[in-house]
């Protein structure tokens, strides 16, 4: 389904230029976000697709009297990135996965990373932290493949994605991410990474407030509940979901009936105990000695992730604008209603400038403009960077750049500390004053 309207891809699947594995993780579901924005750079895709449209009676159907509404906001982001990215040598069609440089630095990390792993399973705690730390960094090359981003080669991209499994399940992460996260950015109702942290954080309003929450406003607290965030992504979350077939009941697993699919969730989760959690209770020394390595390597990678990645979006500001019931931020109807602008309003940049922030974070410090163009690869994007907030000014979107990761991060603990306290016993005493004013 795009824009309302159903398409059917199966003649056309095998000859995607993007590969088969992208058209096949939106079947079956509205698609319209994910279609825009990966064909940001071309003007051929509407012309490809309006050959597989199915008929159907639908008041939903688009015809040439009932025109498709067009993101005035988005299309001149892509006229403006597109003329930059040329400017500088790129072509964002043909050009826009990893540069020599970026495949360079893939290769470095691997190294690295295998080096470290090899002391993780020989018996070493310094070598469970360091495997963890390269695990992060080689998540740089698995996050690009995920969105299709690493090479214009598909079959690169596909097992590219693997590079994401020290994080989390690769499986997992192309439903919970790529689709999910990516299509309805803070929208309570459809984005899953809303309700990773249900069980020991609330991060929005709409989750009932419960007594654990309150330990939320102390940062020792939060930063325990961070320790704990690989586990979930490569161990329960995953479970859950072969259990269920769905994610939070928001994602469907739609392909789970495909062997390569219903394999590799399982494999991943069988693989992740043995190597990570199991092997160094026979190779270490003493049961403790194992036990925290095991500990090590979860808690690092787990507090990595989470500070590079929860600070993007968890916000006052980046969660109220996703709230589907949060008042318009705008007057001006060139940006009502815009996909575009609400990629912008839920997202936050830091350290734009720097590039030692941009190699440790993974490229999450351009997380507008990975949002907005989630197909260029993350070593482009701070060459558009300077134009996409040039464009949010003229157009009066609130474009939220933090000079500093420090000062990000206490916007998110910001956020925490005010949804710690239970929202009705805040409110409770204001009606009663109230009441009691008007009695008087």
């Amino acid at each position: 389904m795009i824009h309302g309207v159903s398409y059917d891809l199966q003649e056309f699947v095998d000859r995607h230029p993007g590969g088969r594995e992208s058209i096949l993780l939106g079947r079956g579901r509205d698609c319209t976000a994910l279609f825009e924005s990966y064909h940001a750079f071309s003007h051929q895709h509407w012309n490809v697709l309006e050959k597989y449209r199915r008929l159907q009676a639908s008041t939903t159907l688009l015809t040439k009297e009932e025109p498709r509404k067009q993101d005035v906001f988005y299309k001149v982001l892509q006229e403006r990135a597109t003329a930059v990215l040329k400017e500088k040598g790129v072509d964002p069609v043909t050009h826009r996965g990893a540069t020599p440089l970026r495949v360079a630095y893939y290769v470095l990390v691997f190294s690295c990373w295998i080096m470290a792993g090899s002391s993780h399973l020989k018996g070493s705690v310094s070598g469970s932290f360091w495997f963890a730390i390269f695990g992060w960094l080689m998540g740089a090359m698995g996050h690009d493949a995920g969105h299709f981003a690493v090479s214009r080669t598909p079959f690169l991209n596909e097992w590219g994605v693997w590079s994401m499994s020290m994080i989390c399940n690769p499986i997992l992460w192309q439903h919970q991410h790529t689709y999910g996260h990516h299509s309805f950015t803070n929208d309570f109702d459809h984005d899953p990474d809303l309700h990773h942290f249900e069980v020991l954080l609330r991060v929005h309003k709409k989750f009932p407030h419960g007594s654990i929450y309150q330990r939320q406003s102390n940062f020792a607290y939060v930063m325990f509940a961070y320790f704990f965030v690989v586990f979930g992504t490569a161990i329960w979350i995953p479970w859950g979901m072969i259990q269920s077939g769905t994610l939070y009941g928001i994602v469907e697993w739609q392909d789970k009936e495909r062997p390569t699919k219903a394999l590799g969730m399982r494999l991943h989760l069988i693989l992740y105990v043995v190597l990570i959690m199991m092997v160094p209770f026979w190779t270490h020394s003493s049961f403790w000695t194992a036990a925290l390595a095991v500990y090590v390597h979860i808690a690092t990678l787990g507090l990595v992730f989470a500070l590079f990645s929860q600070i993007n979006h968890l916000n006052e500001a980046s969660i109220e604008r996703g709230d589907e019931n949060a008042s318009e931020y705008t007057n001006d109807p060139r940006v009502a209603g815009s996909w575009a602008a609400d990629q912008v309003e839920t997202s936050n940049n830091f350290c734009s400038q720097s590039l030692l922030w941009h190699v440790l974070s993974n490229g999450l410090n351009h997380q507008i403009e990975h949002h907005l163009f989630p197909g260029l690869n993350h070593c482009h994007l701070h060459l558009i960077a300077p134009v996409v907030q040039q464009t949010c000014e003229e157009f009066g979107v609130n474009y939220k750049s933090y000079e500093t990761w420090s000062e990000l991060l206490g916007a998110t603990l910001e956020w925490l500390e005010k949804l710690s306290v239970d929202d009705e016993k805040v409110q409770a005493p204001e009606a009663r004053s109230s009441k009691e004013t008007n009695t008087m």
